[in-house]
């Protein structure tokens, strides 16, 4: 009987280790502002997406330049407004993963937490999107509740 009951048991820990998120989300009034943000004058607008739930409890952090942007998990996004110029993005769950980019004044960037298996956790690598891609995944993400800069 213990046989069966752990039979039903895993799979159901299994599903909200998948589907579940550990990072709360924002109202959608704030997310739909955020989404249809513009660069201010003189800076960059960046947008790390996690658009699976794969490994959905499991917080990832970002860092500019050091400087703490905020956490996804499973389904979620942030945001950060940046200076111009060299830049180093690190994402960091098992491993971190550090993607160095030049940004450009009033661009807009896509970046996508690939979220893989580890021993522990979940691992991730930091990749850039094309424009397309990046609004595309976008719309499968809600605005994470972890950042650094609160939306107003």
């Amino acid at each position: 009987m213990k046989k069966y009951r752990l039979l039903i048991f895993i799979p159901i820990v299994l599903f909200f280790l998948v589907s579940c998120s550990a990072v709360g989300r924002m109202p959608l009034e704030v997310d739909n502002m955020v989404r249809e943000m513009r660069p201010p004058d003189g800076k960059a607008l960046v947008y790390i997406l996690r658009p699976t739930s794969f490994g959905g409890i499991v917080r990832m952090e970002v860092t500019s330049n050091g400087n703490y942007i905020g956490a996804t998990g499973g389904g979620r996004y942030i945001y950060a407004i940046l200076e111009p110029g060299n830049n180093t993005l690190v994402s960091k769950a098992e491993n971190k993963s550090e993607l160095q980019i030049v940004l450009e004044a009033g661009k807009t960037y896509y970046f996508e937490q690939k979220v893989k298996m580890g021993i522990i956790m979940a691992r991730n690598e930091l990749i850039r999107l094309d424009d397309a891609e990046g609004r595309e995944k976008l719309l499968k993400c809600a605005l994470s509740k972890d950042l650094t800069v609160k939306p107003e």
